[in-house]
């Protein structure tokens, strides 16, 4: 799929779930973010080995009929799409996320695509994911996790945190000693969920990012964050 389709097809699935001033508001914020774009965030890096995850039981959504995927070639992605599971078509680059070995953990219900979260455990797959150039030791088994979305449809009804769930639940299974990730200041919800709703003695923001572009030029800074009165004063 070419970028224009995939950003057409992205633009139709945005109007069909969130409406069409939500499509208005982002595709002027994307045109802008062409241009200039600066934000800062919150890094994270939660430590994974000896961590006791909970029940699978305590944290499954509150909806019917739902089914956890999870692709890492297109070629799977493929043999979904022909049982009627299609989420390539929402996400902008999937093809191109899955080829640089990016690795899509969907949720579905129905044949609805319902949440996806993408891992990366290579420095080429986590670039494929356009994510800010964070510090991940891949060669001692870190990862990274990014471009976690949920369909507006279900949210609120503990989609994001069992997504969280199976993707630490396959980190931990490959022996990942942490898990890197990167979430806007002034996005507050991500932050609370990101040691699975409380469920997770997490250690919280290690860093402040501050990304800054104009044009082609891009600037990355780091500040550490060495108390918890950081949080409020950046």
């Amino acid at each position: 799929m070419t970028r224009r389709k995939s950003l057409f097809s992205r633009a139709k699935q945005i109007y069909g779930s969130e409406g069409l001033g939500s499509l208005l508001r982002r595709g002027l914020a994307f045109v802008l973010s062409l241009i200039f774009k600066y934000q800062t965030y919150y890094l994270y890096k939660d430590p994974l080995q000896g961590l006791r995850l909970p029940n699978e039981a305590d944290v499954l959504p509150r909806v019917h009929d739902f089914a956890p995927k999870v692709v890492t070639t297109n070629q799977e992605a493929d043999e979904l799409e022909a049982e009627g599971f299609e989420f390539r078509s929402q996400v902008l680059n999937a093809r191109e996320k899955l080829d640089k070995g990016a690795m899509a953990f969907c949720i579905f219900v129905g044949q609805e695509l319902a949440n996806i979260g993408w891992i990366a455990l290579t420095q080429e797959a986590m670039d494929s994911l356009g994510e800010l150039p964070c510090r991940v030791d891949f060669s001692d088994y870190e990862a990274y996790g990014g471009g976690m979305w949920t369909n507006p449809k279900f949210r609120k009804r503990g989609i994001h945190l069992y997504g969280m769930f199976k993707r630490l639940e396959f980190l931990q299974s490959k022996g990942i000693k942490a898990e890197h990730s990167v979430v806007a200041k002034d996005n507050v919800a991500p932050q609370k969920s990101n040691a699975l709703g409380g469920m997770l003695p997490f250690p919280g923001p290690y860093a402040e990012g501050r990304y800054l572009r104009i044009l082609w030029w891009r600037s990355w800074k780091e500040r550490p964050l060495t108390h918890a009165n950081d949080m409020s004063q950046t």
